[in-house]
């Protein structure tokens, strides 16, 4: 007997299935054999059977195919039919590749074509590793054949064509020879076992019955053997039908569509109207629905009776009654409610519309029940329609926005309802891995504080259905081992590797232990390769030479353990003194795992056989890891993989040595295979792929990453496929069919809530994208079928999780640390909107975005007016306490931004960290020119020999190039060679000053400005490293105004500051000379309080007093204002122009950094000046000092400078990229970008001073 049971939910099937077992119970011995089609599903129904029955035992869960084998085993006979099917694709694999290593075979006309794809590969190994692959993908082609094309493998046997294709020849044959070596398989058994069937051969030992529950997807060829078994046992199928109606000619908008075409309006009108989602994505279910139709069975179905309307209770009643007084009372259709059985009439076409006008998904769920079109929905409530949240959609920027606006919604759900639980949670991607980080970081993240109690919220949640490559790093691991051969030996690499908890328990290391071995890795120079021979083996080209190897650098760290204190030249190789006492235990610890690595480097390059591959395997893990607690799991599958790739070699009887390579194949692809036995419903949210939880209800699903061209997912079929071709047949797999099927699946199988998400927005500009095709028809649906405005259904979460909106709008957040941050950006963007009312009214945006680090700087200015001034003044410190040199404040200016994040926020922002590279270096840099040359300038004038504390010159480069910090190689010495003559002319065209430099400070209202210099006969001397930048020349400048400012020291009053340097361009060396002109103490003093100011207000808040940004307005264009302006500003209007800007009211200084608690008006930069009265001093400046303030001033507000600042903005490397979005420019603009938002005049005009300030001239 074949029985079948249709219902539209899963519960009804679970609860068929209960009363089944208990009306007809088995034998205690037996197991019940109840076929499934994921691990996820079997999980749910043992739970669901424990549930009902109170325990569930003895159940047995096989795979369809499987099942298939199994059963022709026991009806053919288990002498004649093997345990193991030889035709599984993990066999038929090596079976295929023994085939194709057939010299003989493979010179034939037909293999042609095959023999020269993998020949085309190169080397040996490679083609070994394409020979793998293709006798994979034909191993899984075949696979699809046997069930869904038997009669093309029939015909092959029998030397027949089918589809007249190049590769079906040498797929013929290849099958043929398969077929000889194994005459019996799954497609023929299949057939024998009809065969036996039908004859009445039945065996004692088959189960007396069979349960096929709720499998989605059977191929004809299945169906075919359950109708021939159901003649013997009872095979009961319990089929997942969404529709109660007969749904089989439903269509969809294509075929509609084209039916318009070919048959014109008349025709397409005479079609019943059916469910467009039914239609539309139900093609693959449909196609399952009418194979099952087309079987003689006994039928019992449980559907959800259509909840009622009370409007439409007295109507029914009247078609009940007219109904039981007919002739036709003989109810063939079971309507199942709640859990017991009600006998109801079966037509329900126009029944519980009602209900739906309050509940949308229920309003889905009745229509895809009945089959119906989607009618308007008549919407007599509003207010209690907004109420409805069955149905949300929410549009997003990213996949992390995804994620962190579904784990607030999903906190919000939750606590709507004390009875919900997160085991009721069901989110689902179609690419799990896209996803999985963000899962992560958002659900497992510590102490997410609940905003509207004390409590802490976390809300669990295990990740399903992931490949152990990416979830276990133990797995990684071994993988990244098995490269050595191929490996550089990468420092970097070979750190990472010791990272692993399992290493460091192998060599017993800790982490302490790794930190201090980078410092020495770093010192060092070791960049790659174990030795020269390694290097010249791995890389084509490279000499043998052991510079920047691991050999070379371990050395140099052993010898200085043996050496002296300081560096020395031992044997040719400069030590490393840095390795001493119990530190050398560490060292002892490093050689241990790089001698470890480099003879399984050199082990793993021999082929052999895969017995010996097993047992190599395992030796590898055990040697190189130690088994944890949390890598258990992970220790075990290397050894089950390792034991499966000699089982399943020696089924097929394979022989052949397997290379390194070719085992990396296979272990890729078996670890990068999804684990789909884990963390399936542990009582969390369960977050996974699509189909592991197929068509299981859940209370609440969510579907994430539903983008355009993502999902459905596009079907790439193998070239190789014959079944790619154009002449589908019913019943045939399609990724793309799948997916849409998954989608209609999902929304069947919720039972309160669907969520349904996608990246909406572009993360960058804000454009709008589409959705998946799936979701805009949904959304089609509901605005042209229920015509409903989809804008209460579609939320839009913003860009930022401390957005406004996310806390006062329907999109509540649960994070406390971004309601922070967002009430501080709140309540200053209210102080300033009521600051541009008072003044210069402004239109703000309501929705406007700030970014994290712009509620940093706020928070910080909200402090500063609250009075915290331990907050907002720390390095408002007493001048002894703070002293800097002029370089340092000349950093301020470099990247202000970057200055203010690290000094006071203690966050840095330079992205120019130290890591350990894996390349060497191949050319000098200005980085390794300054360091010699400093170092070089740092050895006594005079000096030839080296004493016992310093080193000559000569010393000064060997050690460099010893060191590593210069490349052996003739450009980069003749490049130090220029860089030595350079230092010797240069220190010739210095000539004779003092021994010692002289050291001078000038005291300041805030910090204490230091500096040194050598005094010569005339001026003040120095020689710099480096070329003269803008930062240098900011530094010098300030150089000659403390020593112009000091008041202790009169001897070099009135001298210039020469600086002394060279220039190389175009391999051309150029001593150049750069004076400062000397100052009056009183304008000195004047200009430090100035840069004093600029450089607090830096330290205040965010500030754009970008150096380059003036690099077009200073020195200025030809012909440009900005030139003339710079052009005025001479060394004798310094005074006056310093006067004029304390007192002009055309600049943003003091009233903007006066309100964030940093402006002192006891400070201003005439303050000190106490030959002058304070009173009459405006009254004295110059008109020229007046004139160039004001036309500095103006010059902001042209169309010059509003060029020069956005192209600043488009070349800086910091602010290019997404520049309407940028984080930087929020927090450097906070009032939108403009020269208004920042002292831009005083900046112009300090860059402008430092660039008049100095003569250059060539040596």
């Amino acid at each position: 007997m074949l029985a079948l049971y249709p219902s539209n939910k899963l519960e009804h099937l679970s609860f068929l299935l209960t009363s089944l077992l208990e009306q007809q119970p088995s034998s205690v011995f037996s197991p019940e054999t109840i076929l499934v089609e994921s691990p996820g599903m079997q999980h749910w129904v043992s739970m669901q059977l424990a549930r009902e029955q109170g325990i569930a035992m003895n159940l047995d869960f096989p795979l369809p195919v499987r099942f298939m084998w199994n059963t022709a085993r026991v009806v053919l006979g288990s002498e004649k039919v093997p345990r193991q099917s030889p035709y599984r694709r993990e066999v038929l694999t090596w079976r295929i590749d023994n085939i194709l290593q057939d010299d003989a075979l493979m010179t034939t006309g037909a293999f042609e074509q095959v023999r020269r794809y993998w020949l085309s590969a190169g080397s040996e190994q490679e083609q070994g590793v394409q020979r793998l692959q293709l006798a994979t993908a034909l191993a899984d082609v075949y696979e699809q054949y046997l069930l869904y094309r038997p009669d093309w493998l029939f015909a092959w046997e029998n030397n027949e064509q089918v589809v007249f294709d190049d590769m079906e020849s040498w797929q013929s044959e290849i099958w043929r020879i398969l077929t000889k070596e194994q005459p019996l398989h799954p497609a023929r058994l299949h057939k024998m076992t009809i065969e036996a069937l039908s004859k009445g051969q039945l065996p004692t030992n088959l189960p007396s019955r069979i349960v096929v529950f709720a499998i989605n997807t059977m191929a004809p060829q299945l169906i075919a053997f359950f109708d021939a078994l159901a003649e013997h046992i009872d095979i009961h199928i319990f089929h997942l039908n969404p529709s109660v109606n007969y749904w089989g000619d439903a269509k969809s908008d294509s075929e509609l569509a084209k039916q318009l075409r070919m048959e014109g309006v008349n025709k397409w009108m005479e079609n019943e109207q059916s469910n467009s989602l039914l239609g539309n994505l139900g093609k693959q279910g449909r196609e399952l629905f009418n194979l099952l139709t087309e079987l003689d069975t006994f039928e019992i179905s449980a559907f959800d009776a259509p909840e009622i309307d009370e409007p439409e209770i007295d109507a029914l009643d009247d078609a009940l009654a007219q109904f039981t007084n007919s002739e036709e009372t003989n109810f063939e259709e079971t309507i199942l409610e709640g859990t017991g059985l009600a006998e109801k009439p079966q037509s329900t076409k126009s029944l519980g519309r009602g209900l739906a006008q309050r509940n949308l998904l229920k309003r889905i769920h009745s229509d895809i029940l009945q089959a119906l079109p989607a009618s308007p929905i008549h919407v007599n409530d509003p207010q209690e329609a907004e109420q409805d949240d069955s149905v949300t959609i929410m549009c997003t920027h990213s996949a992390l926005r995804e994620v962190q606006v579904l784990h607030d919604h999903l906190l919000h759900w939750l606590s709507q309802d004390t009875t919900r639980t997160p085991s009721d949670i069901l989110v689902m991607c179609p690419a799990i891995e896209n996803y999985a980080p963000f899962v992560d970081a958002v659900f497992h993240r510590v102490g997410t504080k609940n905003q509207y109690t004390n409590g802490t919220t976390r809300l669990p949640c295990s990740i399903a259905d992931r490949s152990p490559m990416d979830t276990e790093p133990l797995i990684a691991a071994l993988m990244a081992l098995l490269e050595l051969p191929d490996s550089r030996f990468g420092v970097a690499d070979i750190m990472d590797y010791l990272q692993l908890d399992s290493v460091q328990k192998r060599f017993n290391v800790t982490q302490a232990d790794i930190d201090q071995m980078m410092v020495w890795l770093e010192q060092a120079h070791i960049h790659w390769g174990l030795n020269a021979q390694h290097k010249a083996s791995v890389s084509e080209g490279v000499t043998k030479e052991n510079t920047y190897s691991w050999w070379w650098g371990i050395r140099r760290l052993l010898m200085g353990m043996l050496a002296s204190d300081s560096e020395m030249i031992v044997d040719g190789s400069l030590t490393i003194p840095d390795v001493e006492g119990q530190s050398a235990l560490i060292l002892g610890k490093l050689v241990q795992v790089i001698d470890l690595l480099g003879r399984f480097a050199s082990e793993l390059t021999t082929p052999r056989l895969p017995k010996a591959w097993a047992h190599d395997l395992l030796q590898l893990r055990d040697a190189c890891f130690v088994s944890t607690k949390d890598q258990e799991q992970s220790w075990d599958l290397i050894a089950k993989v390792a034991a499966d790739l000699y089982a399943r070699c020696n089924e097929a009887d394979y022989e052949h040595e397997l290379s390194l390579r070719q085992i990396r194949e296979l272990l890729l692809s078996r670890f990068s295979s999804p684990d789909a036995g884990n963390h399936f419903m542990t009582g969390q949210v369960t977050v996974c792929s699509m189909l592991p939880m197929r068509s299981i209800p859940f209370k609440k699903v969510c579907i994430l990453g539903l983008n355009d061209s993502e999902f459905p997912r596009k079907a790439t079929p193998l070239g190789l496929d014959l079944m790619a071709g154009p002449k589908r047949r019913t019943g045939d797999r399609s990724r793309r069919l799948e997916d849409r099927y998954l989608f209609l699946e999902a929304i069947i199988s919720t039972r309160e809530s669907l969520y349904l998400s996608y990246q909406g927005n572009d993360v960058k500009n804000n454009s709008e994208r589409q959705p998946s095709l799936v979701l805009a028809e949904f959304l089609d649906m509901l605005a042209t079928g229920y015509q409903l405005d989809t804008s209460h259904f579609v939320k839009h979460a913003p860009l930022h999780p401390f957005s406004e909106a996310a806390f006062t709008g329907q999109l509540p957040s649960y994070e406390t640390g971004w309601l922070r941050l967002a009430d501080a950006l709140q309540k200053t963007n209210a102080s300033q909107s009521q600051e541009a009312k008072s003044s210069q009214p402004q239109p703000q945006s309501e929705n406007e975005e700030l970014d994290s680090v712009q509620a940093a700087s706020l928070e910080t200015k909200a402090n500063a007016q609250t009075g915290d001034k331990h907050s907002a003044n720390e390095n408002s410190k007493s001048p002894d306490e703070t002293r800097l040199s002029t370089m340092q404040v000349a950093r301020a200016f470099k990247d202000p931004l970057e200055y203010f994040s690290l000094q006071r926020l203690g966050v840095n922002l330079s992205q120019s960290f130290t890591l350990l590279d894996n390349s060497e270096p191949f050319e000098t840099n200005a980085l390794v020119r300054y360091q010699v040359l400093d170092a070089i300038f740092s050895v006594p004038s005079g000096q030839q020999e080296s004493s016992h504390h310093e080193l000559s010159s000569e010393q000064v480069v060997e050690f460099a190039s010893l060191r590593g910090d210069i490349p052996n190689n003739p450009v980069a010495k003749e490049e130090l060679q220029m860089w030595k003559d350079g230092a010797l002319a240069l220190t010739q065209a210095m000539g004779p000053h003092d021994a010692a430099a002289k050291n001078v400070s000038f005291v300041g209202k805030h910090i204490t400005f230091t500096a040194s210099a050598f005094e010569a006969a005339d001026s003040l001397v120095l020689r710099s490293a480096g070329k003269i930048n803008d930062i240098r020349a900011l530094s010098y400048f300030m150089f000659q105004l403390v020593f112009c400012a000091d008041s202790e020291t009169s001897s070099h009053h009135g001298y210039p500051l020469d600086i002394y340097y060279c220039d190389w361009e175009k391999g051309e060396t150029k001593l150049m000379k750069r004076r400062f002109a000397p100052f009056d103490a009183a304008t000195a003093e004047n200009i430090l309080l100035f840069i004093e100011q600029l450089y607090m207000a830096i330290l205040t808040a965010p500030t754009p007093l970008y150096r380059s940004l003036y690099s077009d307005l200073v020195p200025g264009k030809r012909n440009s204002d900005s030139k003339a302006i710079v052009g005025e500003i001479k060394p004798e209007h310094y005074d006056d122009i310093m006067a004029t800007l304390q007192q002009s009211s055309a600049t943003a200084f003091a009233y903007r950094f006066e309100e964030q608690g940093s402006y002192d008006k006891s400070s201003d930069y005439n303050s000190s000046d106490d030959t002058k009265d304070s009173e009459t001093a405006p009254n004295v400046v110059s008109e020229k000092a007046q004139q160039i303030v004001e036309r500095s001033s103006d010059l902001f507000n042209s169309i010059e400078a509003e060029r020069v600042l956005k192209n600043w903005l488009q070349s800086s490397g910091q602010f290019s990229a997404d520049m309407a979005n940028n984080p930087y420019l929020k927090w450097l603009f906070p009032d939108g970008i403009t020269w208004q938002s920042f002292p831009h005049v005083e900046g112009f005009i300090l860059f402008s001073m430092v660039a008049n300030c100095a003569a250059e001239e060539q040596l």
